[in-house]
């Protein structure tokens, strides 16, 4: 029998959004609940995302999330997920945030709202924050941060959950923890919540599951799929492993996490390696860009080679900074016209094609062919090989043009223990694994393609469905413990 250091009702597992939902709804439950989070500080991806939060009024919500998902996760978690969408407003606005609704300009750039149109209540999505002086992400983060230390909820820094406990016939008993070298065991009378992030900063894991090739984490470095390891030591199925949202970003060795990149105005193109067009660079969704590197057709000569190239011209520099719309890890700031990247070296830059070329170390000869056709589709406004929206379509000035080197990176994956509407993680025969449940991006909802604020909501649902269940469930075994 496991000898245990400490008892608890509910352990959490990381304190981002999902974790201090779940660490919420079960302390409000009437329960004793600790956290673990292996890092310095709370937030995970939260703290560098735009902030964006999403309900679909009415009745339509479930069936937008099921269009979105293309069917591949159970319609009973969907359902749940539309109803906890509607009360993520007053739960916020219960822990002391102000919420403001968003009113954005139509897109196309840098990113076109709503993002799904055309699916079933596309045009009534509502589009909401955080309202704050600084970044959404961190007022939303705020907000659940100073929640969890009102309630005095016990949270360890630096603590890695390093092993599930399990009884005899397979329930999740409690978790093996290490901190500074040294090792506990916690006990979970109601559960263990998984809500530790993605797997997207694990070569290993991306490498066996998502369809890019070489890909990079984007926000949290230690998104490392522990919480994925965990469960299927517990026996968990697994879902949407293949599903993933990110950008195309700016790498340097100077900081470790790459740099998204967004364009305010139309004057760029995409090219791969060998200076090739490959993809319509402005459609699509913002979250869902990185698809074009997937998109291969017979009739065209070349797969996207990476790395790939931004090229633009100057009016588009002078726009707004290529990275700023999401946040980044980095101790860095981007300069609002892109100069102080240009004379870093990061952009680079030429006063024609053919000198361009020779800074990209691509063929002179296929670059400038690759401009004259798109500058030619430009003046037309029909862009026969790419589609691209005539819109967006405007001549490069290639008096003065700029490269960025460009490698896809991961802003979050959406796959891992499959969980059903309450949370729990499911077996592969459907059947729960007592004691374990998941919530955030250790195991989204999202079966194929994902909504502005999509992975945040999805946190604070399940987080607090999650919590709430292992609440309830140490309640039950309180109740049958207790002599009669």
């Amino acid at each position: 029998m496991t000898s245990f250091d400490r008892t608890a009702d509910v352990v959490v597992v990381g304190y981002g959004t999902a974790g201090a939902a779940a660490a919420i709804a079960a302390h409000d439950a009437g329960r004793d609940v600790v956290v673990v989070e292996k890092t310095t500080a709370g937030g995970g991806n939260a703290v560098h995302s735009g902030g964006f939060l999403f309900d679909v009024p009415g009745a339509q919500a479930a069936e937008h999330i099921d269009a979105l998902c293309f069917g591949r996760t159970d319609r009973a978690v969907v359902d749940a997920y539309a109803a906890g969408l509607h009360e993520l407003d007053g739960w916020l606005r219960s822990l002391g945030a102000q919420t403001v609704d968003l009113d954005p300009p139509p897109g196309p750039l840098p990113a076109s709202f709503p993002a799904w149109p055309a699916l079933p209540g596309g045009p009534s999505i509502r589009y909401w924050h955080v309202a704050g002086a600084r970044r959404p992400g961190i007022e939303l983060w705020e907000v659940l941060d100073a929640a969890v230390r009102e309630r005095a909820i016990a949270v360890r820094h630096e603590t890695s959950a390093v092993e599930l406990v399990l009884d005899g016939g397979g329930t999740v008993t409690g978790v093996g923890v290490e901190h500074a070298g040294e090792r506990q065991t916690v006990r979970a009378a109601g559960g263990v919540v998984l809500a530790c992030g993605g797997f997207e900063a694990d070569p290993e894991l991306t490498d066996a599951y998502l369809p890019l090739g070489p890909t990079y984490a984007l926000c949290h470095q230690a998104n490392d799929g522990a919480g994925i390891r965990l469960a299927q030591s517990a026996g968990a199925a697994l879902w949407h492993m293949y599903g993933l949202f990110g950008w195309f970003a700016f790498r340097t060795p100077e900081f470790p996490a790459p740099f998204a990149l967004d364009f305010f105005a139309p004057g760029f193109v995409m090219v791969d390696a060998d200076g090739r067009r490959f993809c319509d660079e402005t459609g699509f969704e913002v979250h869902d860009r990185l698809r074009a590197l997937q998109v291969y057709r017979p009739d065209r000569g070349n797969r996207p080679r990476l790395p790939s190239w931004a090229i633009f011209d100057d009016a588009t520099r002078r726009a707004g900074p290529l990275n700023g719309m999401l946040g980044t890890p980095n101790d860095h700031s981007w300069s609002a016209d892109n100069g102080a990247e240009v004379q870093r070296g990061w952009i680079r830059t030429a006063a024609s094609v053919e000198e361009l070329a020779d800074a990209m170390g691509v063929e002179r000869a296929i670059l400038a062919e690759t401009i004259e056709t798109y500058n030619a589709a430009a003046r037309t406004g029909r862009d026969d090989r790419f589609l691209r929206s005539p819109q967006t379509l405007v001549p490069l000035d290639t008096t003065r043009l700029y490269a960025i080197e460009t490698w896809p990176a991961v802003a979050g994956t959406t796959g891992g223990p499959r969980h059903d509407a309450r949370g729990r993680v499911l077996r592969p025969d459907g059947e729960p694994v007592i004691g374990l449940y998941a919530a955030g991006a250790v195991s989204l909802v999202w079966g194929h393609l994902i909504d502005f604020g999509g992975g945040l909501t999805d946190a604070m649902v399940f987080g607090r469905l999650a919590g709430a269940d292992a609440a309830a469930r140490a309640v039950a075994a309180q109740r049958t413990a207790a002599p009669a």
